[in-house]
């Protein structure tokens, strides 16, 4: 019996030694992560409900162009900042992102005040402006940061097991979210934004003085792919000659790219869904009978987007496909985040259509909340198994169709500029149907958004199916049809060359028994 125990206890040490990485770097890294989770879920990630209250005439319409936009340069700067990573630094990016973000937080504290009695749209756009400046410093870039810090001190890059440092990495991720939930708030605007402040001033006041006891070595794999690619292009424009190498790639990596402009476009419509989701479910759950937050809400939805991140990459790694076959199970990946893009908006129509029937049978277009929020719980759920199947499905079919040195640009730079885009859209979207939307959710017809929504969801599921096309597996197949003739060939020619070898080694044993003959015989007659 203690035998067994003693083995239990060891077995356990090893999982907790292997999944377990405590280090100082580490520690404030997965601080830093935390006080950008509890600003996002708490505060930023609900500003729409915020705007509404804030705008006194048109804030439907108002608030879901400042959100939408808020997003869509989010996503670009995250996408420049990566871009130009190697000539600012990642590590400074982390440490001066926070003081434009708390200038962003600051005029909103000053707005929700009353500090500037007469805020208008304007202003408003510049705070999101300044916030999503802030933001190029988030969590995004702060797991390559900690991840760098987790393989610390190995030499030799080679014999590092990136499979262990990616689990040690995913408990501080895991711990930096989990505790967003036990974390309190407050509950007037003035007070969020004023402890959004002290959070963010926190997490940059940490990422200033944990750089002392940091590991300063190379730069993290991610950041020399996405240097060593940008490079190339660099080189490109300096014109160098033609027997360059340098030049080869960056034509070839070109190529490559604009042979992904057909899949980037069918995420432009589905960046509209994303946008649109983030917009008003946070403003029907507002205008429901509160159970449940709608921070836990955004909590729960992108754990079941890393659940659905997760099952997509155990799959791929559990199957040992052919070259053919991983590229139509990852189109498949995708279409089915596609089909949960049509579905969402779809549910969240019929449900809009419920509520407003039960307000407007009633008599009741005010502020009343005549549902319960549970009704949205399904809705969130789906937006994060159908964003976790889509980016991810993307991530991988980028990566199968570009070279190795691009593979890392793809879910950090390029994939990301579709949904942006998407995002910008959203805004050209509600401002274009502006008569749908009043002063309040009741008095606006945000049923009517939602089926267009979903008519342009069908849409792009139809010029999906028609760009799979585009990547069929026949040049695939061609592809291996051309390796195993070469292979073939190259058989055929070695077969050809050992026949020439025996037949000359058979001549020249033939003509030397014929002059050892000639030799005995000459010597008989003597």
């Amino acid at each position: 019996m203690e035998n067994d125990f003693s083995k239990w206890r060891e077995r356990m040490k090893g999982q907790v030694k292997y999944y377990v990485c405590f280090r100082k770097a580490a520690v404030s890294l997965a601080g830093v992560i935390l006080c950008y989770n509890v600003v996002d879920y708490k505060v930023v990630g609900v500003l729409a409900t915020y705007f509404t209250h804030a705008f006194h005439h048109d804030a439907i319409h108002k608030s879901a162009v400042l959100v939408n936009v808020l997003m869509g340069l989010q996503v670009v700067v995250l996408a420049f900042t990566w871009a130009y990573s190697g000539s600012f630094g990642i590590r400074k990016i982390i440490i001066f992102s926070p003081a434009v973000y708390v200038l962003g937080l600051l005029m909103l504290y000053l707005s929700a005040s009353n500090r500037i009695p007469k805020t208008n749209f304007v202003l408003y756009l510049f705070a999101c402006v300044l916030i999503a400046a802030g933001k190029a410093g988030e969590p995004s870039i702060l797991k390559i940061d900690l991840l760098d810090q987790l393989i610390a001190g190995h030499e030799n890059i080679g014999h590092i097991d990136w499979k262990q440092a990616r689990c040690r990495r995913n408990v501080w991720l895991f711990l930096a979210g989990v505790l967003v939930v036990i974390i309190p708030f407050g509950e007037k605007w003035s007070t969020k934004f004023v402890n959004c402040m002290c959070v963010i001033g926190a997490a940059g006041f940490i990422s200033l003085v944990s750089r002392w006891f940091f590991h300063h070595g190379h730069p993290t794999r991610t950041e020399n792919n996405i240097k060593a690619h940008f490079n190339c292009f660099k080189k490109d424009r300096e014109t160098l000659p033609p027997d360059q190498p340098a030049e080869a790639q960056a034509q070839q990596e070109q190529l490559l790219l604009i042979r992904m402009i057909p899949m980037w476009s069918t995420f432009i419509v589905f960046g509209l869904v994303i946008s649109t989701a983030k917009t008003f479910f946070n403003l029907q759950d507002d205008k429901m009978e509160s159970h449940v937050t709608t921070s836990i809400f955004l909590l729960a939805k992108d754990a079941s987007e890393v659940a659905a991140d997760f099952l997509c990459g155990w799959f791929l790694e559990l199957r040992r496909l052919s070259r053919s076959e991983k590229n139509f199970v990852l189109k498949m990946i995708i279409c089915l985040g596609m089909v949960l893009s049509v579905i969402c908006p779809s549910l969240a129509w019929q449900l809009e259509v419920q509520r407003l029937k039960k307000a407007h049978g009633m008599g009741l277009v005010g502020m009343p909340k005549l549902m319960s929020d549970w009704c949205m719980a399904p809705l969130f759920g789906l937006w994060g198994v159908m964003e976790g199947l889509s980016v991810r499905g993307l991530d991988e079919f980028f990566n199968y169709h570009v070279s190795k040195s691009m593979e890392d640009c793809g879910s950090e730079i390029y994939n990301k500029i579709p949904i942006a885009i998407g995002n910008l859209l959203s805004a050209v979207c509600v401002s274009t149907c502006k008569r749908w939307f009043g002063d309040t959710l009741n008095q606006s017809r945000l049923d009517k958004y939602w089926q267009m929504i979903t008519v342009l969801a069908w849409i792009n599921l139809c010029w999906f199916f028609f760009v799979t096309t585009f990547y069929s597996t026949k040049a695939e197949d061609g592809v291996e049809l051309q390796e195993s003739q070469e292979e073939s060939e190259v058989e055929i020619e070695s077969e050809e060359s050992e026949v020439e070898i025996e037949s000359q080694v058979e001549i020249k044993s033939e003509e030397s028994e014929v002059r050892i003959m000639l030799i005995y015989n000459d010597k008989q007659i003597l």
